[in-house]
């Protein structure tokens, strides 16, 4: 008997669910219940969180296939320049002023945002206008979707730059950095963060971590320079890279959530705690 009044007190279902649909279903008694995902649970955990603490989390997409041709096409401050600049694009891929000022971006609030002189800034915009990453219309300049956007993903491999990180990020290291960054987009995997030979890699004993060296050589860079900038790569007061090493796997990498993110939901409590994130 009592363990019966334990049952019917506890809310719990009485024996099986039958699911009716539109997240909701029914014990043996009829109750009501309402069904969720993990994956639904975690993303609304996600929605009130920034809601509480009034952030909006505003990013934009790097689309994965496309980085290639950009790092190929440009030097590595270039591509710190044009990492920095995608942080001012519309839904339309206009490059606007902010997101509050919808104004386009001329040519000298382009240079302003970049702190880059005239003659430097004109040949990273010479450049990707001749490689047909940046086009000008009217006096207009967009960044090509195939590269960086807003908007729907439709499926692709993307990752995120989160904008006030980035440009927080941009006022302590250089262009130069940032474009080493943009030349490690490309590895990220999508679980973890770690930079590695195969992102996609759903087994995570199977995920090829690089060590310094086939970091370096993906990059196309010394290993000096990879040591270098894990080193001082900071921002207000966080790092920008993780360095582990471990007996048996040898010493990885892995890149802060806070600023570069492919996972559709919330990191792992030990990703998180690796970089001291909420």
């Amino acid at each position: 008997m009592n363990n019966k009044i334990s049952e019917l007190i506890s809310g719990a279902p009485r024996r099986t669910l039958t699911y009716k649909g539109n997240g909701h279903a029914v014990d043996e008694t009829g109750k009501p219940y309402h069904v969720e995902s993990v994956e639904q649970r975690e993303t609304r955990r996600r929605i009130l969180a920034q809601g509480a603490s009034g952030r909006k989390r505003s990013f934009v997409w790097n689309r994965l296939e496309g980085l290639p041709y950009v790092i190929s096409s440009l030097t590595t401050a270039q591509c710190g320049y044009l990492l920095v600049l995608s942080s001012h694009v519309d839904y339309e891929g206009l490059l606007v002023k902010s997101e509050n000022n919808k104004e386009p971006m001329s040519t000298d609030d382009m240079r302003k945002a970049l702190r880059a002189s005239k003659s430097t800034f004109y040949d990273f915009l010479d450049a990707c206008i001749n490689y047909g990453i940046i086009t000008e219309v009217d006096g207009r300049f967009y960044i090509a979707q195939h590269f960086h956007f807003r908007g729907k993903t439709a499926g692709d491999r993307v990752v995120k730059t989160y904008i006030r990180k980035l440009r927080e990020m941009y006022k302590e290291v250089s262009a130069h950095d940032i474009g080493l960054l943009y030349r490690m987009l490309p590895y990220i995997h999508v679980e973890t963060n770690m930079l590695c030979a195969n992102p996609d890699e759903p087994i995570p004993k199977n995920i090829r971590k690089f060590n310094r060296r086939e970091l370096a050589e993906a990059v196309g860079v010394n290993p000096v320079i990879i040591s270098r900038a894990i080193g001082r790569m900071t921002f207000e007061g966080n790092s920008v890279f993780a360095k582990i090493t471990t007996a048996t796997e040898g010493t990885f990498y892995m890149l802060n959530p806070d600023i570069f993110e492919r996972k559709a939901v919330e990191y792992d409590p030990s990703v998180k705690a690796i970089f001291g994130l909420d």
